[in-house]
């Protein structure tokens, strides 16, 4: 019975990373989308968290992802951030 509840609790540890590891990926082509809209080129897209910085965004709030972009724009090197929040929808800072 306790091989059945670790064989349980690994397949869903599987199955939440591979979500995680899904919404990532769509959110960096989101990122993308939005730079590339602006004219601008992504250097790079990095997932900050409480520890890494924020940015201007102070308030963590449960399910809410913070991306800080590198991107150029008419040969000036630029830094935005980003905010993905499930009931707030998307909020940039470019």
């Amino acid at each position: 019975m306790n091989c059945m509840k670790a064989i349980g609790i690994t397949i869903f540890l599987i199955f939440i990373v591979g979500i995680e590891f899904l919404l990532d990926k769509s959110r960096r082509e989101k990122i993308e989308e939005e730079i590339n809209f602006i004219g601008g080129n992504v250097i790079n897209i990095e997932r900050r968290n409480l520890f890494t910085g924020r940015g201007p965004f102070f308030i963590e709030g449960k399910g809410e992802t913070v991306y800080k972009i590198e991107y150029v724009v008419d040969g000036v090197l630029k830094e935005g951030w980003v905010k993905f929040a499930g009931l707030f929808g998307v909020d940039w800072r470019l």
